[in-house]
């Protein structure tokens, strides 16, 4: 029942999905101290909707369905801290602006206009949280799969970054604030784990990456055999997911909401994985234990 309703591609799927998102903020709202800008935080994932909604169905990263959004809104279930407005939202949110020029690097339509785009949304998510700078690997492995290397793919996404970060270099020298600007590349790396290892974070940790292993244990053998822009595609998504966990570990002052850098792949190979399953009511029981899981997880 729950895969055939959201094995389509339908405006009422995301009416759906947005008032369990609501349901989700509200259990997250019990974790936090209430705040009277609620109305601006829902405004603000409405505009990560849109954005995550567009990068998938332009790019057909999934079948015509709405499994991906589905997942991504439970995975924002399962991890109440990254509800939150913080800068790290904002980070995450700047990525995402940047992988919708990442992915859409398959069309050959004004390519290096995306490739300065995607370097300066990088270059701004940088300023923000300078692990990010790590997702260019991202956008010279889009131009390696889709397009060629010349000199221009080569240092466009460079002009791109730089832009952003000599202005604040720029600011911050006109201010006498250099050591601000120098700290972005003080990187302390902490592979510190023991935050995840938490009663609160451990279930859910596992129980996502049991499902999305599985998911590319499953997918990836079809994926992988087949010569075409999904195989692309795939070998970007699985990258993604791996940049994504390495920033993750990286951080040093952990704080849950960090996740949220890795729930756009996730959620890709999950919906890719619930696609193979032609038996639907296996695929409902897999959508009903996520849901499930996601709201005890609220209580844990």
């Amino acid at each position: 029942m729950l895969a055939n309703f959201f094995g389509k591609s339908k405006p009422v799927n995301f009416v759906v999905l947005f008032a369990l998102f609501l349901i989700y903020f509200s259990l997250g709202l019990f974790s936090k101290e209430l705040s009277f800008n609620l109305f601006k935080e829902l405004l603000w994932f409405i505009v990560v909707f849109s954005v995550y909604n567009f990068i998938i169905a332009k790019n057909q990263l999934t079948f015509d369905n709405s499994y991906a959004f589905l997942f991504f809104v439970i995975l924002l279930g399962f991890f109440s801290d990254t509800l939150t407005i913080n800068n790290t939202f904002f980070a995450c949110l700047t990525v995402l602006l940047f992988l919708r020029k990442v992915y859409s690097i398959q069309s050959s339509k004004n390519t290096f206009h995306k490739l300065f785009d995607g370097g300066l949304w990088l270059g701004i998510s940088f300023l923000i949280e300078p692990y990010t700078a790590i997702f260019i690997v991202l956008l010279y492995l889009s131009i390696y799969l889709h397009q060629r290397f010349t000199y221009q793919t080569l240092l466009i996404p460079l002009i791109g970054f730089g832009s952003p970060v000599f202005l604040y270099y720029t600011y911050c020298f006109w201010y006498d604030k250099t050591q601000d600007f120098y700290l972005l590349f003080n990187w302390n790396f902490s592979f510190d784990l023991d935050f995840y290892l938490q009663t609160k974070y451990l279930f859910p940790v596992i129980f996502v990456s049991f499902f999305t292993l599985s998911a590319i244990l499953l997918k990836s053998p079809k994926a992988l055999a087949v010569l075409n822009s999904f195989r692309k595609n795939w070998i970007l998504t699985l990258t993604h997911l791996t940049v994504s966990l390495s920033i993750i570990f990286l951080i040093k002052d952990k704080t849950g909401s960090e996740l949220l850098f890795s729930f756009f792949p996730i959620s890709i190979i999950l919906a890719n994985g619930l696609e193979l399953f032609q038996k639907k009511w296996f695929a409902d029981l897999i959508i009903i234990a996520a849901l499930a899981s996601s709201i005890i997880a609220n209580f844990i």
